[in-house]
């Protein structure tokens, strides 16, 4: 098989000169630069970082809390907590609460804080009503699919700047 070659083109062959290199390198690392920024920009107007306003008091607390986490643990309660989702974005929570006899905890203040772990938007922080005897129940709006952060607290109503009980846990909803 022969191939035919036109020597009589009256195209040269492009060089690469300094000039084409440097302006080559100088777009590439701009390119890259710039999608870096916009990356950057977006990450920080969607989560700016902060869990608390200020550390300091925070870790004035911290003394406090590790008190508190042992005087729950003393109590010795049983709370489990159950949220159903449905597909249109609506929660049912409940929480059943027993003491270390096994009796049912009533009259306490129950609170559910529902948080998104990257988005503070969509955070939902619900009071829960006793239906009965250490049943305490609530429902939510705008449920979103995805990880939520739970954090129920029982506290006493006469006294509700301290709970009595807290426990964090995560949760995934699914489509």
């Amino acid at each position: 098989m022969t191939m035919a070659v036109d020597h009589k083109s009256p195209r040269k062959p492009r060089q690469i000169t300094g000039r084409t290199v440097l302006f080559s390198l100088i777009a590439f690392f701009g390119a890259i630069a710039a999608m870096n920024a916009v990356m950057v920009y977006i990450a920080i107007d969607t989560f700016p970082g902060l869990e608390v306003d200020s550390s300091y008091k925070v870790s004035q607390r911290y003394n406090k809390e590790i008190a508190n986490a042992n005087a729950q643990a003393a109590l010795n309660w049983s709370v489990n907590a159950a949220i159903e989702r449905n597909g249109d974005g609506s929660a049912h929570v409940r929480v059943l609460a027993k003491d270390k006899a096994g009796a049912p905890i009533t009259g306490e203040m129950v609170t559910v804080k529902l948080h998104r772990p990257t988005i503070t938007a969509a955070d939902q922080d619900l009071i829960l009503s006793e239906r009965s005897a250490g049943e305490y129940v609530a429902n939510a709006s705008g449920i979103g699919a995805g990880n939520w952060n739970v954090v129920v607290e029982i506290a006493d109503r006469s006294d509700k700047t301290l709970p009595i009980f807290r426990s964090k846990n995560k949760i995934f909803f699914a489509e």
